[in-house]
């Protein structure tokens, strides 16, 4: 079982006489610092759960309880909460934010530890709802959304690169299983894929920087921190320039986590960044 860290917070409400029937997904522009911070505000936001890119969850909002992350019912696009009419839908879902940060928050890509620990909470809060109330929530695209088809003007929320395909893909198989059984299947594929996992943590945190190179307030400290990873390319290739930085991490990240006879030596190629990057503070 992953262990849930709980830091309640005093914003929350009743559900009065609902239950929770869906789940909706949020991304985070701040760390989790800051959620934190802003969630610990009296009088300030809040959601049930913080799903962090290193895999930690942190619970803010008693289950039985209502937070406030929703807002209001504004042209909804899920059939079901056009189906609720204008009730408030903080009343009848469970909400997960995922750490982002800026310049990621809004796409919404997650890390392989945040992706697996987010089908894991899915799983749980669904095993937890049938303890509580007796009822079940299907882990599919009815029951499960995003925050922008409740509300159509909160853009994309969680995120155009959000992994919807593969997180209905896993939930389904979720949902198939008890809790137990479940936890066993992402300790498998976490086993199997945690060199996966740091590889693309690295691919993230490089294809951040090489987006942030043209920005003016955050180009020439982006180029900066891509230079740091020029002793490496002495190993693995690549013209020594920050661009050159970012494109031989690219070429090397599409590799790894292709199918082909190279993956492994690309993921072996993107690992030999991992202690420079750690020393830096990059990872």
């Amino acid at each position: 079982m992953i262990n849930i860290e709980k830091m309640l917070v005093p914003n929350y409400g009743t559900r009065g006489t609902h239950k929770p029937i869906a789940i909706v997904d949020h991304i985070t522009i701040g760390k989790r610092g800051s959620v934190i911070n802003t969630f610990m505000n009296p009088g300030g936001n809040s959601s049930h759960y913080l799903v962090c890119r290193d895999g930690a969850i942190l619970q803010f909002v008693d289950l039985t309880n209502r937070a406030h992350t929703n807002g209001i019912v504004n042209t909804p696009k899920s059939p079901l909460v056009r189906q609720m009419g204008g009730i408030n839908a903080n009343y009848y879902t469970a909400t997960i934010e995922h750490e982002g940060y800026l310049g990621n928050g809004i796409d919404g890509e997650l890390t392989e530890a945040q992706f697996y620990a987010s089908c894991w909470l899915h799983k749980w809060i669904q095993t937890e709802v049938i303890r509580i109330y007796g009822n079940t929530i299907s882990l599919n695209s009815h029951q499960v959304i995003a925050h922008n088809q409740i509300d159509s003007k909160k853009g994309t929320c969680p995120g155009v690169n959000f992994p919807w395909t593969r997180l209905y893909a896993e939930l389904s198989i979720a949902d198939s299983m008890d809790i137990e059984h479940y936890e066993e299947r992402l300790q498998s594929l976490q086993g199997e894929g945690s060199k996966r996992a740091v590889a693309y943590a690295i691919a993230e945190r490089v294809r951040d920087l090489g987006n942030k190179l043209n920005d003016p307030k955050w180009g020439s400290n982006a180029a900066t921190k891509l230079s740091w990873l020029y002793p490496v390319m002495d190993i693995v290739g690549g013209e020594k320039t920050p661009t050159g930085a970012y494109n031989r991490v690219m070429e090397l990240y599409k590799t790894a986590m292709g199918n082909g006879q190279y993956s492994p030596e690309g993921i072996r190629k993107l690992l030999l960044f991992e202690p420079l990057m750690k020393e830096r503070g990059l990872l």
